[in-house]
């Protein structure tokens, strides 16, 4: 049905919510809005006033039509949700006692007299060894055909859940590994895998080689444990190879103890550990985790 009231006539007064403030700013922005839909008009109407112009003569080019860009109108489509900064993950604080500290060591060969004489040491000041000493023969990460470190680890701290972790891998993977980035992500997803809140991880490398072909490869092992580490807060990376060298940084076999007394580290094979190069290791640990000074 038509509207019958005179079109001339003044618009009655607008009641309502658009009063005071709110009318004023309903006001401005149709004034936007209207500037905004005039420059569209303008362009409408130009063309539409003058038809001519849209006949250009024969053989001539069309001249350009102008282009209105919508700036900053809004078209509907949500604001997308803002990454929130992640949270860093702090570091675990050193120790200031071993009193009721649970503590799990394991890794290939070159680990077990280190772990041996963690246990004891550990126990000595009263810290509490959750298992025996043990390792894995010829293990390592690049054959998990062969022992799978991954799931091992993880049923091992689901079973014990130790507060602290002494891992130590590698001289088994120096002369297999083909690609460095494949090799990296492999160790990086272990160090994650042992992550939990309060727990801290030291990842002993692989020591001096007294073996030219592990002399070569394992140092290339080395700095990928160190940068894997490096990234990982929760992480303290043991240097056995500064640990292990002489004094111009070659291979040697005989070593000073803590006492400064010379003993004979390494086996003859120039890879593995004597009791007294075990425990070598093994103090240097336990010098990680205390506080600079303990």
């Amino acid at each position: 049905m038509e509207d019958e009231r005179d079109a001339d006539a003044p618009a009655a007064p607008v009641r309502g919510p658009f009063r005071g403030r709110a009318a004023r700013r309903w006001h401005a922005a149709l004034l936007l809005l209207a500037g905004l839909l005039g420059g569209a008009a303008g362009v409408i109407y130009s063309a539409a006033s003058n038809p001519q112009a849209e006949a250009p003569a024969a053989g001539a080019a069309a001249p350009p039509l102008p282009v209105y860009v919508m700036g900053l109108a809004f078209d509907g489509t949500p604001e997308p949700t803002p990454t929130p900064t992640p949270t860093p993950t702090p570091p675990p604080a050193r120790l200031q006692s071993a009193e009721g500290v649970r503590i799990w060591s394991d890794g290939d060969s070159t680990s077990y007299f280190m772990t041996v004489a963690l246990f004891q040491a550990w126990s000595a000041l009263g810290g509490v060894p959750v298992r025996g000493a043990d390792y894995k023969i010829s293990s390592g990460l690049v054959r998990s055909d062969f022992f799978d470190w991954p799931a091992y680890l993880a049923a091992e701290m689901a079973r014990y859940d130790p507060d602290v972790v002494v891992f130590m891998v590698g001289a088994n993977d120096a002369n297999q590994v083909r690609s460095e980035e494949a090799y990296a992500a492999r160790v990086g997803a272990v160090m994650d895998l042992l992550y939990r809140p309060g727990r801290t991880v030291v990842w002993v490398g692989q020591p001096n080689m007294g073996r030219p072909d592990l002399a070569a490869s394992v140092p290339r092992v080395n700095a990928i444990f160190r940068a894997q580490a490096a990234a990982r807060p929760w992480v303290l990376y043991l240097d056995a190879w500064a640990l292990t060298s002489g004094p111009d940084g070659s291979y040697t076999a005989v070593l000073p103890d803590e006492a400064g007394v010379p003993r004979v580290m390494r086996t003859d094979d120039g890879v593995h550990f004597t009791p007294a190069g075990g425990r070598l290791l093994a103090l240097a640990v336990i010098a990680a985790l205390f506080e600079p000074g303990r």
